[in-house]
């Protein structure tokens, strides 16, 4: 069995980038692997999408993750946002399918943010990847043995 753990972004300081996200789009964050608690995560109330906010394991090169969030209220999240001292550095603007911004954190990762329909949320957040039972790739599938001649 396999299954997607989270998505790791490289930060400055995990604690301190929690309570940003606590702050400013009202993630919770929680600690996992041990009594020191190896890793700091983060993601939306009741979500299972998490961010693993990676503390000293790679050098820090801040960049577009290409991680995107959708609302149904983008205005009121950007206003918000903004008036906290977010960095915007690509703010909203309307597309033909929707609106979209992208804002910074404070080591520089960028994220996108888009707004579309209530029902699109929704659809997202109830969204799986297909599970085909008993199928493997390729690469992980084994060979059957056959038995040895005689034998059965």
């Amino acid at each position: 069995m396999l299954a997607i753990a989270d998505v790791a972004v490289v930060v400055s300081n995990a604690r301190s980038s929690a309570k940003w996200w606590k702050d400013y789009l009202g993630f919770a964050s929680f600690t996992v692997g041990g009594a020191g608690g190896h890793a700091v995560l983060v993601a939306p109330p009741g979500e299972r999408f998490v961010l693993h906010l990676c503390e000293g394991f790679a050098p820090l090169e801040p960049g577009d993750t290409g991680i995107a969030f959708v609302t149904d209220d983008i205005e009121s999240v950007v206003d918000r946002m903004t008036r906290g001292g977010v960095r915007f550095p690509e703010p909203l603007r309307k597309e033909s399918w929707g609106e979209m911004a992208k804002f910074a954190d404070p080591d520089g990762n960028i994220f996108w943010l888009l707004g579309v329909s209530t029902r699109m949320v929704r659809d997202t957040l109830n969204s799986r990847a297909p599970v085909r039972a008993g199928r493997k790739p390729r690469h992980m599938a084994t060979k059957r043995k056959r038995p040895a001649a005689g034998r059965s």
